[in-house]
């Protein structure tokens, strides 16, 4: 499972070259290594799941998202392109699109929703939603989730 997500949340003009580069490296550079030290065992094996856990920003733009927003759209583009090299050897790919988690990101008030803390969805939800991708039989795939919180202005 690749999980990473690092967010600088302000305007772009200024994200500096550094924070680019390393939201790069963290949110889409990690993915990609990692992803190439496993595939070739589960293309031996004919089977394996790579599962990665984006963002609602890498379908959606956000004000303060310019930088973040970039590197879950190529996470996307990664992804689609991944599923279909490997899908004939019966390995899937599956993107997890959360929006508001409750999680320490986006902590000092750099939010990109205005969801409520009580509202947001939990980190057990977007575990309990990864197993049942990974639960469904082989002959099936969902290769993309979006999960958002069920009522996020509820009260």
């Amino acid at each position: 499972m690749n999980n990473a997500g690092l967010g600088y949340l302000k305007p772009f003009l200024e994200i500096s070259a550094a924070e680019i580069q390393e939201m790069i490296d963290v949110n889409l550079r990690a993915v990609f290594l990692l992803t190439q030290q496993v595939v070739p065992e589960m293309i031996k094996r004919k089977s394996g799941m790579i599962m990665n856990i984006a963002s609602l920003a890498g379908k959606n733009g956000f004000k303060l998202g310019t930088g973040y927003a970039a590197t879950k759209w190529a996470l996307r583009g990664f992804a689609q392109c991944l599923l279909q090299e490997v899908r004939e050897h019966d390995v899937r790919v599956v993107t997890l699109f959360p929006g508001s988690v409750e999680t320490s990101f986006g902590a000092g008030g750099q939010s990109p929703t205005a969801t409520p803390s009580r509202n947001k969805i939990q980190p057990e939800d977007i575990a309990d939603t990864a197993f049942l991708a990974y639960s469904i039989p082989v002959r099936t795939l969902l290769s993309e989730i979006d999960i958002r919180p069920s009522n996020p202005s509820k009260h």
